[in-house]
């Protein structure tokens, strides 16, 4: 029982502080953006509970799922989060807009968000990461 309650320690701690950390980052930049306008700091949040939503449903099933080999910071499992991130991103632009074609992927916000997203999470899922 202490194995199973490490991991999702593990887990629940990379899944805070992954969506904190993605607020953060692209809510301060939002305000920045905006002409320091202090109602754009509400977006820190937004932000913050899209990225739980997403980090949920995509990363934390692929975390668990590579748990079985683990090693910290390893390039392959960043590599795999980086194309589930492109796919997850892919996904909630087309919830968001559904008449979406493939001009998303000209898009250099497409691919920082995906990029972004996926540091974040294998970042903190190493940090977390028990032994």
């Amino acid at each position: 029982m202490g194995q199973n309650s490490a991991v999702l320690k593990s887990c629940a701690y990379t899944l805070a502080f992954s969506s904190l950390t993605y607020g953060l980052i692209f809510g301060l930049y939002l305000f920045v953006y905006s002409g320091f306008v202090p109602i754009a700091l509400v977006t820190v949040v937004v932000i913050a509970f899209y990225a739980l939503i997403t980090y949920f449903v995509f990363a934390l099933p692929l975390q668990i799922w590579l748990k079985r080999k683990r090693n910290k910071f390893s390039l392959t499992h960043l590599f795999i989060y980086v194309v589930v991130a492109f796919l997850a991103v892919l996904l909630f632009w087309g919830i968001d807009n559904p008449s979406i074609d493939f001009t998303v992927f000209r898009s250099l916000t497409y691919y920082i968000m995906s990029i972004v997203a996926a540091l974040i999470y294998w970042f903190w899922d190493s940090i977390f990461l028990q032994n």
